[in-house]
């Protein structure tokens, strides 16, 4: 599992730097040549969506994205596990949807060769950042929730043992 994070990390790392690049290339061109790179856009713009899903994937693993734990922390550990079930279901819903919406997108683009307008590239290439996208944030959500349970759960065994050690 490790290695997956890691290849994550260090996709969201070469990315960023090749977004990074690519503007600062078309920011010199432009001041200096007078003249700008008709792609960058494109292209940063394109690897800025592979870049957020990545991004939000490794962060739903971590339990990082924003959440409602001064609710759920007072909840009785049944409830907060009941509430943890079906956040993950929604997400589970909501990353299906998007996963069934990007493929039928991809499936069109490449079904009616579209190209993208500045390289010409198949626009079904950075289409595939939607559904690969919503795919990886499904498995890492479900990652950060059997972590999430499992953090319950032992929270719930040392305040047990704290209540024994009282009597």
């Amino acid at each position: 599992m490790k290695f997956w994070v890691r290849l994550e990390e260090w996709l969201i790392a070469v990315l960023m730097s090749a977004i990074c690049l690519l503007t600062m290339a078309n920011v010199l061109s432009r001041y200096i040549l007078e003249s700008s790179f008709s792609f960058t856009e494109e292209l940063t713009t394109n690897l800025f969506a592979f870049v957020i899903f990545i991004g939000a994937a490794l962060l739903a693993r971590e339990n990082g994205h924003i959440g409602f734990a001064l609710l759920t922390d007072l909840m009785p550990v049944p409830l907060r596990r009941t509430v943890l079930i079906l956040v993950g279901l929604l997400t589970t819903l909501f990353f299906a949807i998007l996963f069934w919406y990007g493929l039928e997108m991809v499936t069109q683009q490449y079904e009616y060769g579209q190209r993208t307008p500045a390289m010409g590239l198949p626009a079904w290439w950075m289409g595939l950042s939607v559904p690969l996208g919503a795919l990886l944030c499904m498995i890492r959500f479900w990652e950060g929730y059997i972590r999430e349970w499992q953090a319950i759960g032992q929270a719930q065994a040392a305040a047990g043992d704290d209540r024994g050690a009282d009597a």
